[in-house]
């Protein structure tokens, strides 16, 4: 498979001597122009507008993801003492970013009055700071891990520059770019600490209520489970081993098989009664959490019956043909990155996917890589945390 891409056009940058009305909705947008006087106190910025704004106050506009929304963009400066002292760009916070934005790469960056050459920010040479939407969790792009840190919250992420090199008086004004992330490769690690496994052109409803949009699959690590081997756990515990997931706690069904269901299986399954990770599949899963760069990654879920199977594709090392197309051959931990996955004579692993009221369904990591059903009360079958994004 191949990973689709897409840049949009950049705008042209507005005058200093006339302000343009025109509300800008393509990806890439001219978010003002800024004009800076040397200062020890602060470093003032004047947009199209033509009033006066200090750093610290923002501007908002609209980009392709936002739709109607227009996110808030904020820059901050900060002064370097010398012969003369310098201000330096040095932060910028976006916030009020709708879940439209979910699995975008936002691309910053600043000009100066008479080239379209972006401006380095940091590291000497670095002109894009890349931050990227993992669906409300904001992460720095392969070419900014080192010289940048992000803070984030519920729609808002705030970039800084360790090193900033893009002195005040040079830049002119600041543009934010939306568009498809850059991509992972089957192989690749994950953002959440794994390895990714699935890698869709199209994109796939996911999430708790699958209303975000995710493009790949990664599993957790080997060794997740802070064991030396696979950890197996019943599908159930006693109480729900012969009851169908849909009660008045649990309203929604655990029936799902197609890639993307996952989660809603998981948290259904959960809210039905399991919620010991000793003695259900799914709350093991749910319960897995990883800090990555300092932020906390805790949606692991048990994998759907298809998710499972383009899982044990990858850990088998066959090569993607289409989504339906059942695992079989290869030879075992061959995938690219696949490791920790049991060896024994019955390489069974729970899906959450339930098939009747004391059944759920089960795949097989062997060379037939076939899909059966197990008893939700079995103690022989193995649990491997997914998450998508």
């Amino acid at each position: 498979m191949s990973d689709d891409f897409y840049h949009d056009d950049p705008v042209e940058g507005v005058s200093k001597t006339k302000v343009r009305s025109k509300l800008f909705t393509t990806a890439f947008v001219v978010i003002g122009s800024i004009f800076f006087f040397q200062s020890t106190l602060a470093g003032n910025i004047s947009l199209n507008s033509g009033r006066g704004i200090e750093f610290g106050q923002s501007v908002s506009q609209a980009v392709a993801c936002s739709g109607a929304s227009n996110l808030t963009l904020t820059p901050r400066s900060s002064f370097t003492n010398g012969s003369p002292g310098t201000h330096y760009l040095q932060s910028v916070t976006v916030s009020n970013i709708p879940t439209s934005c979910y699995g975008v790469d936002f691309t910053i960056n600043a000009f100066n009055d008479s080239s379209s050459t972006p401006l380095a920010l940091f590291n000497s040479t670095a002109t894009n700071a890349v931050v990227y939407n993992n669906n409300g969790t904001f992460e720095l792009g392969d070419a900014t891990l080192s010289g940048a840190s992000i803070t984030s919250g519920s729609g808002t992420f705030t970039i800084t520059f360790t090193n900033p090199v893009a002195p005040s008086s040079s830049v002119f004004k600041l543009t934010i770019q939306s568009g498809v992330h850059a991509g992972y490769n089957v192989g690749d690690s994950g953002p959440g600490g794994g390895t990714v496994f699935y890698v869709s052109t199209t994109g796939f409803n996911c999430g708790p209520t699958l209303t975000a949009r995710c493009r790949y699959l990664e599993a957790a690590p080997a060794l997740w489970n802070g064991g030396a081997t696979e950890p197996k756990r019943r599908w159930a515990n006693t109480t729900y081993q012969s009851t169908t997931v849909n009660n008045v706690s649990s309203p929604e069904t655990a029936t799902a098989t197609a890639i993307g269901w996952g989660y809603r299986n998981t948290r259904a399954i959960i809210l039905q009664g399991n919620t010991d990770p000793a003695t259900s599949a799914a709350a093991l899963a749910d319960s897995y959490t990883v800090t990555v760069r300092g932020i906390a990654i805790d949606d692991w879920y048990l994998p759907s019956l298809d998710e499972l199977n383009q899982m044990c594709k990858w850990q088998r090392g066959r090569p993607w043909v289409s989504d339906a197309t059942i695992c079989a051959g290869g030879t075992l931990n061959s995938g690219p990155g696949a490791a920790g996955f049991t060896t024994d004579n019955f390489p069974y692993y729970f899906s959450s996917s339930e098939k009747t009221s004391s059944i759920a369904w089960i795949q097989i990591f062997s060379s037939d890589g076939s899909q059966s059903d197990g008893s939700k009360n079995s103690t022989v079958v193995y649990a491997r945390p997914v998450r998508a994004f």
